[in-house]
């Protein structure tokens, strides 16, 4: 090490530094340059000391040490309850296994997912969803009318025909005495559902607006003019078939007429009257003798009947007695129908059929007063 170095200066040691010269003396504090303190600023009180804890602050005292317990034979995992430890802390609660839901698996893996599907696997075949329209109510007549707006063909008229055979006990073309009333009925005779107003208050055939407010009398001239108004209207409704109509304006134009004191108005009212019915019987008479034409003598009996009814209300008895004559006429020729039919099984060697044919012709024999057709209609049956 060279010696032109210089040295650093020695420390001084705490020994050294604790020496001090017992012969140096502190100024005192009056010779002080400093003021005193205590003028400008308060005095701070120096901090509380407390006294030492002599406690132990450790955490090995404050834990409870668990006293060990022996096992238990008969304990075993299925039970839901544990032995409780006796400490100072809360009871514990009951412990026990997870319930499973019902229909789920405890198994979470996922080795058993969806079967993978690969090249090959057959395919598996889904039946599509199937399309329900919902029924609606629908008859045979509104199909027709539906299907043919213009009237339906013959064919189809007479596969209807056949589909309702068996409405006819006795067979085809044939009906019972209780079916004919009841289509027939009993014809009421055509009125006025209510008072007339046109006696109280004289209105306006056409429009209807009245004629006057007040109480006015009007003269007889007045209702006579109603009343041709009315004879009129009922003309128009005669002409187009509609007889109920063309009557009740008769009925009207009658009562008008006998309001205004006219005997010739009620006379022709009545006459118009009678003329009504007669049309409308007429009607049923001309369908009769259709149905005769047609061999449907079952509804030629229904037609001849509601026109003998309906000539119950006119004055003329001739045309009553001649309606009774066609019903009559019309179950013989019935019967001679069914008399042909069953002669045609008898040759075939159908003896029951064709006995069930000649009994169904007796009783329109009976029905139409045929005794003699009778008579030798009962030969028949005998060797049938």
């Amino acid at each position: 090490m060279p010696e032109n170095l210089p040295t650093a200066p020695p420390e001084p040691t705490l020994e050294e530094s604790e020496i001090l010269d017992e012969t140096e003396e502190l100024p005192s504090l009056e010779d002080s340059e400093f003021e005193d303190p205590t003028s400008e600023t308060p005095a701070v009180s120096e901090p509380e000391v407390l006294p030492p804890i002599e406690e132990d602050l450790s955490w090995e005292e404050s834990m409870p040490t668990p006293e060990a317990l022996p096992v238990e034979e008969d304990l075993s995992f299925d039970e839901t309850t544990v032995v409780a430890v006796e400490s100072d802390g809360p009871p514990l609660l009951p412990i026990g296994e997870p319930e499973t839901p019902a229909g789920r698996s405890t198994d979470m893996s996922w080795d058993e997912g969806a079967e993978e599907i690969k090249v090959g696997m057959p395919f598996k075949e889904v039946e599509p969803p199937r399309v329900y329209d919902e029924e609606v109510p629908v008859t045979a007549e509104e199909a027709l009318e539906h299907l043919f707006p213009e009237g339906a063909p013959k064919e189809v008229r007479e596969e209807t025909k056949e589909a309702v055979e068996h409405l006819f006990p006795e067979g085809r073309g044939s009906t019972t005495t209780t079916f004919i009333d009841v289509v027939v009925g009993k014809p009421s005779k055509v009125g006025l559902k209510g008072p007339l107003k046109e006696l109280e208050t004289p209105v306006c055939p056409n429009c209807g607006v009245a004629i006057s407010s007040d109480e006015f009398d009007y003269p007889p001239y007045v209702f006579e003019a109603m009343g041709k108004a009315r004879l009129e209207n009922g003309e128009h409704h005669l002409h187009g078939n509609e007889h109920e109509k063309a009557i009740e304006s008769f009925e009207i134009a009658k009562m008008l007429f006998e309001r205004a004191g006219n005997e010739k108005g009620v006379a022709e009212s009545t006459k118009r009257v009678d003329i009504g019915y007669d049309e409308m019987a007429k009607f049923h008479f001309d369908q009769g003798d259709n149905h005769m034409k047609a061999h449907e003598f079952e509804w030629a009996v229904v037609q001849f009947r509601k026109a003998r009814e309906l000539y119950m209300f006119s004055t003329d008895a001739k045309k009553r007695a001649h309606c009774s004559e066609k019903v009559r006429e019309a179950y013989t020729e019935w019967g001679k129908d069914l008399e042909v039919q069953g002669d045609h099984l008898a040759k075939q060697g159908s003896s029951r059929d064709a006995l069930a044919k000649y009994q169904e012709a007796a009783a329109k024999f009976r029905e139409g007063d045929e005794k003699k057709r009778l008579r030798g209609l009962e030969k028949k049956i005998r060797k049938a």
